[in-house]
């Protein structure tokens, strides 16, 4: 993993430098252990030697830091293929991943699948940071994983909380689009199927009929079917959860719960 520090540890060293310190504990992997650096007034010396020029950061930035040329710079890349931003925002706890304006945070959904303790063989779409795969993972026998967005998992590969997504043995990844992905499974495939796709709008087929009936093919019989969905336009009247689970009605999905704390449903083949 690279050096990877907040704005908010940033901002802690100038101030240190500022008041004259040598020395100071700062984390460079967003808030995981802590590393002692040196200072001075033309360079911050880390942990492995590296020297890096000091910056100035705004009180209100809000963003990632990584080492390039001897110098922090932000973590964001800019996609010509998909016309996006991408970025990694720190918080208090795990860092979240915005794409252009939309910033795709589900932790309430991903705090749930860590305590539901799914076992067995579970197919996850949307990769995301690997959040919700690793939270799967702990007690699972496999977790395969669908990402369509390349640029999505290099943001993973850069951020201290996504280690295990490419280090766990019983995680598998697979770079395509969910929807065409999907048909390649065996019938009666999986124990659980964990679906999120972002929002509504860019999200092609996958709200589809046609994806929810092969979903169901691949869910085992009685197997749980865990959905994140957005409710963007809650706020223009529309309950985009409620025509969702109208929609796994008619494919026979049973048992179908509404979970707003976590904005997802649960239902079962």
């Amino acid at each position: 993993m690279e050096y990877i520090a907040s704005s908010n540890e940033l901002r802690k060293i100038n101030y240190a430098i500022k008041k004259g310190k040598k020395e100071i504990d700062i984390s460079l992997d967003l808030g995981k252990t802590l590393s002692k650096i040196q200072l001075n007034k033309d360079e911050i010396i880390l942990p492995d030697k590296t020297k890096v020029k000091p910056d100035k950061i705004k009180d209100k930035d809000k963003n990632c830091y990584i080492i390039k040329n001897n110098k922090f710079i932000k973590l964001q890349f800019f996609s010509k293929e998909t016309d996006k931003l991408y970025k990694l925002i720190p918080t208090s706890f795990r860092p979240i991943l915005k794409i252009s304006a939309t910033s795709m945070h589900k932790m309430p959904f991903i705090e749930k699948i860590k305590k539901l303790k799914l076992n067995g063989k579970i197919l996850d779409s949307g990769t995301g940071l690997g959040y919700t795969a690793i939270a799967a993972s702990q007690h699972a026998k496999q977790v395969i994983t669908i990402e369509w967005d390349p640029n999505v998992i290099e943001i993973a590969k850069l951020n201290p909380y996504s280690e295990e997504l490419f280090t766990k043995g019983n995680i598998k990844q697979i770079n395509a689009d969910f929807t065409k992905e999907v048909r390649k499974f065996k019938t009666n495939e999986f124990d659980n199927i964990i679906l999120d796709a972002g929002t509504v709008h860019q999200s092609g087929d996958f709200f589809s009929t046609n994806n929810y009936k092969e979903v169901y093919r691949v869910l085992k019989p009685n197997g749980k079917l865990f959905h994140y969905l957005p409710q963007s336009g809650i706020m223009r009247g529309r309950d985009y959860i409620g025509e969702i689970i109208k929609r796994l009605k008619t494919l026979d999905f049973k048992n179908i719960t509404r979970d707003d704390e976590s904005s997802s449903i649960e239902a079962e083949k």
